[in-house]
C-alpha cells in the first residue's frame, strides 16, 4: 500500500471511517453514485483547503493549476497502490466458490 512517508497516527482511522461511511451509503444508493459523491466531496474539500490558505482570490487562481496537478498526482499514486493491493489480495477480498458462479 501507500509508502509510509510521514503519515500521521490518525490517517488510517480517518480513511477507514470514510470507507465505512461509503459502504453504509451503498445500502441506499448504487456504488457508482456513492463513488461519484465521494470523489466530488474529496475534490471540494481539497479546493477548500487551498482556498482557505490563500490571502486573496487572485493568489488562489494563480496557484490553482499547481494545486490541481499536486492533488491529481497524489490521487493517481493512491489509486495505483489500491489497485495493486486489490489484485494481490483478490482471492482473500472476494472469495468465490471454485468452479461455481461468480
Amino acid at each position: 500500500m501507500q509508502e509510509k512517508r510521514n503519515i500521521d497516527p490518525g490517517f488510517w482511522s480517518r480513511a477507514d471511517a470514510y470507507v465505512k461511511l461509503a459502504n453504509q451509503q451503498c445500502n441506499d444508493a448504487q456504488v457508482g453514485e456513492v463513488r461519484a459523491s465521494m470523489l466530488y466531496s474529496a475534490a471540494r474539500f481539497a479546493a477548500f483547503t487551498v482556498a482557505a490558505q490563500a490571502p486573496e482570490a487572485a493568489v488562489l487562481q494563480a496557484g490553482a493549476a499547481h494545486a490541481i496537478a499536486h492533488f491529481t498526482e497524489e490521487f493517481r499514486k493512491m489509486l495505483e497502490d489500491n489497485f495493486r493491493d486489490q489484485a494481490a489480495n483478490f482471492d482473500a477480498y472476494f472469495p468465490r466458490a471454485k468452479g461455481g458462479n461468480a
